[in-house]
C-alpha cells in the first residue's frame, strides 16, 4: 500500500532518513509508523529492486531490509547499495531469522552493518537506529579526521610507521611507504631492512642510536639520509616514542618518518649564502674565522704550526677603473681559480706532509675586494709558507685574459705562523696584514713574513698618519718655495711650492715619509686640497704686494689624479683666492702620465682649459717616448735632475738634454732644468738654450718672506750687473 514513497506527513529536510525494505506490508507499516513517530523520515520498498532506486534517488542515512525479497533479495540488493560510493559506509541492517545462521555470516559478509531478529521490536527499533547513525556519525568524523591527518602528512612529506621491537617487524602509513618509493627504495617491513635504505655511511650510527634507545626505554630523533645508490639521496627526519610493556621494557616504536630534504637543501643554500663569497665562490670572511678557530683548537692541541697568507692584488684598483666592475669580478673569479690549484697542488706536495698524515685543513677565503688569505692548516717549517707564496705570486702573475683584453696584477703578500706570531685568530690576522703592508713597501709583487721589527714601525706609521691628520685638519702644517729662474733674462719666473711639517715630538718629517703617508692612508687629497688653496692665496699676495714673480707651481700626485677631484679643486682655489688661473703652474709626473697616456692628455687639456699651465715634472724617469711629448697639451717639461748632477762631464747626458730642449722649442714647450747646484751647469744649460733652472745654486727651499728678500737680492744683483 505505501511501498515505493516517502512518508507523506515529513519532508527530507526533518530528521535522518530511513529506507525502509520489507515485503510484509504489515510489517513495514507498524515498523514506518514507529519510525515516523520518533521523527525519522521514512522511504518503504517492497523489493531489492525498489530499495535501490529509492537508495539512489534519495541517499538516505540508514537502510532496513528484510533478507527475503522479491524480484531482487535482500542480499543481491546490500551488495549493490554497498558498491556505490554513497554507500560505502552508510548503516545497513538486515531483518534476519534467529536461526538462520548461514544468513546472518552472508550478511556480514556482503557488508552488514548489524541485523535485526524477526519479528522486529518496533519500540527498541528507534533506539537502535539512533544509536547507529551516532556510531555512523562517529565514523565519520573519525574517517575525515584520518582524511585531513593522511592529506596534512601528504602535504608535510610525513609518515607514521611502528616498529615491533620484539619480532623486528615493522609496519608503515601509505605515506611511509611513499617516501621509500619516491627515492626509489622498496618500502622496508622490518627495521634490517629500514637500514639497508640508510646511506652506507650513515648505517653503523643510525643502528647504535635506534639500539640505545630501545635499551634505555628513550624517544628516538635520527636525521638520515637514502642510499644514493638506490636513490637520489633524499633526507627523512625519522622521530619516535617507544612502547612499554608492564615491566617497563620497550617492546615496540611508535614514530613519524618526514622528507625534510627540501629544508636540509634550503639550510645549505642559506648556510652556503652565509659563509661563501658571492663573487669567487671562495670562503669568506665568516667560514675563515670559523675555520680558523677550528685550526686553533687542533693545533693547540697537538701542538702542531700553521700559517696565515693575506693577500692583496697590485693594480687592481686600475683594471676596476678601466675596464669596469664586471671586468673586475671576472678577474677576481679568475685569481680564486688560481689560488685553489696552487694551495691545492701544495698540499699534494711531497715537501709537505700527505694528505693522510696532515690533520690541518687549507682554506681559501676572500675577505673583500682584493683581498684574500690562504690559511695552510698545518706546516713543518716557515719554508712551506714561503714555498706556497713564492707559487702564488708566480702564478697570479701570469697575464689574465678578460673579454678582449689582457691585463696583468700581481699580489702581494704577508704571513704569520702560529704560535710564533700570535696565539689567537685576530693578532695571527693583524700581524699578516702587517707583513704584507712591509712587503708593498718594499716594491709589491713578493711576500714578507711577520716580525717584531715590522709591527713596530707599523705602529709608528700607524702612529703618523693620526698626526698627518691632525695636522691637517689644525693647520699644521707649512708651505716653503723654491725659486725658478729665468735663464734669459736673469728674473725670477716663479717658484715651487713645497709642503714642509714639523712634528710636536720628532721635529721635521721628510716629504718622502709623509708623502707616502698620505697617499697610501688617502690624505693626500685633503693634503693636497690644502696645499693648492694655500699656494694659490700666497702667489695672489705676492701678486697684490707687487713682488716680481710670475707663477706659482704646485705638484699633484697620482693619487689626486686618480681619486681625488683635482680640476674642481683647482677651480675652487683659484676663485677662493681671486688668483689669476695663468699663474698657477700644475705640474704631474712624467710616470703618471706615462701609467694611461689618453686620460693623461684628457686630463691636462682640462687643466688648461681652466687657465693654468702645465708642466710635466721629473721628465726622463718614466721611459715614456719623445714621440708622446707632441701629443701632451703641455706649456713646461722639468729634465729630472739625474740628467743634470754629470751633465759637465757624461756625454750621453749632454746629448740627452740638449735633444730635449731642441724638441720642445720646436713644439713650443718651455724646458726646466731641476737640480741644478753647480756653476757650469748652469752655463752649459744656458749655451743649450735652457728657458728655466732651479737648484740649490740659486736658493734651497725658503718660506713666503725668505723668498722676497731672494727676489730683492736676485733684482739688486740684476742692476748691478746693467
Amino acid at each position: 500500500m505505501n511501498e515505493g514513497r516517502v512518508n507523506e506527513h515529513q519532508s527530507m529536510e526533518r530528521g535522518d532518513a530511513v529506507l525502509l525494505v520489507d515485503d510484509d506490508a504489515t510489517s513495514r507499516l507498524l515498523a514506518e509508523r514507529a519510525l515516523v513517530s520518533a521523527g525519522f523520515v521514512v522511504l518503504c520498498a517492497g523489493n531489492g529492486r525498489m530499495a535501490i532506486e529509492l537508495f539512489d534517488e534519495h541517499d538516505p542515512d540508514l537502510v532496513i531490509m528484510d533478507a527475503d525479497l522479491p524480484v531482487t533479495d535482500g542480499f543481491e540488493a546490500l551488495a549493490a547499495i554497498r558498491s556505490r560510493a554513497e554507500g560505502t559506509h552508510v548503516p545497513i541492517l538486515m531483518i534476519m531469522d534467529p536461526d538462520d545462521h548461514d544468513a546472518i555470516t552472508r550478511a556480514y559478509h556482503e557488508g552488514a552493518s548489524d541485523f535485526l531478529i524477526r519479528p522486529v521490536d518496533i519500540h527498541v527499533l528507534p533506539h537502535r537506529l539512533r544509536y547507529l547513525l551516532r556510531a555512523r556519525q562517529a565514523a565519520d568524523a573519525l574517517r575525515a579526521s584520518q582524511m585531513s591527518l593522511d592529506r596534512a602528512q601528504r602535504i608535510a612529506r610525513l609518515g607514521n610507521w611502528e616498529w615491533d621491537t620484539v619480532s623486528g617487524q615493522l609496519e608503515g602509513s601509505v605515506e611511509f611507504d611513499r617516501l621509500f618509493e619516491e627515492g626509489g627504495l622498496a618500502p622496508p617491513r622490518n627495521w634490517q631492512a629500514l637500514i639497508g635504505c640508510i646511506d652506507s655511511d650513515e648505517r653503523e650510527a643510525v643502528a647504535s642510536q635506534a639500539e640505545s634507545a630501545v635499551a634505555s626505554g628513550s624517544p628516538l630523533a635520527i636525521e638520515l639520509k637514502l642510499d644514493p645508490g638506490s636513490g637520489d639521496g633524499h633526507v627523512l627526519f625519522l622521530a619516535a616514542e617507544p612502547r612499554l610493556d608492564e615491566n617497563g621494557d620497550c617492546v615496540g616504536m611508535l614514530g613519524t618518518l618526514q622528507d625534510i630534504t627540501e629544508r636540509v637543501v634550503t639550510q645549505q643554500r642559506i648556510h652556503d649564502l652565509a659563509y661563501t663569497d658571492v663573487v669567487t665562490g671562495l670562503a669568506n670572511r665568516a667560514r675563515l674565522q670559523s675555520e680558523l678557530d677550528a685550526t686553533l683548537e687542533r693545533a693547540r692541541r697537538n701542538h702542531d704550526t700553521f700559517a696565515l697568507l693575506f693577500l692583496d692584488l697590485d693594480h687592481f684598483k686600475q683594471v676596476n677603473d678601466t675596464l669596469g666592475h664586471d671586468a673586475g669580478d671576472e678577474l677576481l673569479c679568475q685569481v680564486a681559480g688560481r689560488l685553489c690549484c696552487v694551495v691545492r697542488e701544495a698540499s699534494d706536495d711531497a715537501e709537505r706532509r700527505t694528505r693522510s698524515e696532515r690533520e690541518g685543513t687549507d682554506t681559501i677565503a676572500r675577505l673583500g675586494g682584493d683581498e684574500f688569505v690562504v690559511l695552510l692548516g698545518q706546516i713543518d717549517q716557515h719554508e712551506d709558507a714561503a714555498r706556497v707564496a713564492e707559487r702564488i705570486a708566480a702564478t697570479i702573475a701570469e697575464p689574465y685574459r678578460l673579454a678582449d683584453t689582457e691585463v696583468c696584477v700581481t699580489t702581494t703578500i704577508g704571513i704569520s705562523v702560529f704560535p710564533a706570531d700570535g696565539k689567537d685568530a685576530e693578532t695571527l690576522m693583524k700581524h699578516a696584514d702587517i707583513a704584507m703592508y712591509e712587503a708593498k713597501q718594499r716594491g709589491r709583487n713578493g711576500f714578507q713574513f711577520y716580525s717584531r721589527r715590522i709591527h713596530e714601525a707599523a705602529i709608528r706609521r700607524f702612529e703618523m698618519e693620526a698626526d698627518l691628520r691632525d695636522a691637517i685638519e689644525n693647520n699644521a702644517l707649512t708651505l716653503v718655495y723654491l725659486p725658478k729662474l729665468d735663464l734669459a733674462s736673469g728674473r725670477v719666473s716663479g717658484a715651487e711650492a713645497l709642503l714642509r711639517w714639523r712634528h710636536p715630538q720628532h721635529g721635521d718629517v721628510s716629504p718622502t715619509v709623509f708623502v707616502r703617508i698620505a697617499e697610501e692612508s688617502g690624505l693626500i687629497v685633503p693634503l693636497g686640497r690644502w696645499v693648492m688653496v694655500q699656494a694659490c692665496r700666497q702667489m695672489q699676495s705676492w701678486v697684490e704686494a707687487g713682488v716680481a714673480i710670475d707663477s706659482v707651481a704646485v705638484n699633484c700626485s697620482a693619487v689626486q689624479f686618480v681619486r681625488g677631484d683635482m680640476l674642481s679643486d683647482i677651480h675652487e682655489a683659484l676663485a677662493a683666492s681671486g688668483l689669476d688661473p695663468t699663474r698657477l703652474e700644475i705640474e704631474l709626473n712624467e710616470s703618471l702620465l706615462m701609467q694611461d697616456i689618453e686620460l693623461g692628455i684628457q686630463a691636462l687639456g682640462k687643466v688648461r682649459a681652466l687657465g693654468a699651465q702645465v708642466a710635466i715634472d721629473d721628465f726622463g724617469t718614466g721611459f715614456s717616448s719623445l714621440a708622446y711629448i707632441k701629443r701632451l697639451p703641455v706649456d713646461k717639461l722639468k729634465i729630472d735632475r739625474s740628467f743634470i748632477d754629470d751633465l759637465d762631464s757624461d756625454k750621453a747626458d749632454r746629448a740627452i738634454v740638449q735633444s730635449i730642449i731642441l724638441l720642445c722649442h720646436e713644439l713650443g714647450i718651455k724646458v726646466v732644468a731641476e737640480g741644478v747646484e753647480h756653476q757650469t751647469q748652469r752655463t752649459l744649460l744656458e749655451r743649450y738654450g735652457c728657458d728655466e733652472i732651479q737648484g740649490y745654486l740659486l736658493s734651497r727651499p725658503v718660506t713666503a718672506d725668505e723668498l722676497i728678500a731672494w727676489i730683492d737680492t736676485v733684482q739688486a744683483g740684476m742692476k748691478k750687473a746693467s
